[in-house]
């Protein structure tokens, strides 16, 4: 009797896994600053996520982006500057990462993201 409970709960339990993977629209960015504390990508093809009007304190031209947010996993990942690349935003996880404590005048809105191959 319990292995056939537990057939009848695993289709429900691989529909659970696969809702995880595949929380939102799959988007394009642009990684535009990277420091030992922040990862700033700027979102490419949709003006629904980041912020708008956020400068790069840390850039000697003082540049002004639309549609930016900070990694919130970065340690997860494997981003180089100036890299495009298609992404998920994902619910975040237990946080693992250790960032310096410098401040570098991050954007006020951060994600967890997923690097889509």
């Amino acid at each position: 009797m319990k292995s056939y409970l537990f057939l009848l709960a695993l289709p429900l339990l691989m529909s659970c896994e696969a809702a995880e993977t595949d929380n939102g629209p799959k988007l394009q960015g642009k990684v535009v600053r990277i420091t030992c504390a922040t990862t700033v990508v700027q979102v490419t093809d949709s003006e629904q996520f980041g912020e708008d009007g956020w400068s790069d304190m840390m850039g000697a031209s003082g540049s002004k982006y639309d549609n930016v947010f900070w990694v919130e996993n970065i340690c997860r990942l494997n981003l180089t500057l100036g890299q495009s690349f298609s992404f998920r935003i994902i619910e975040p996880k237990q946080n693992e990462c250790v960032r310096c404590l410098l401040w570098d005048g991050p954007p006020n809105i951060a994600y967890a993201i997923e690097v889509l191959r």
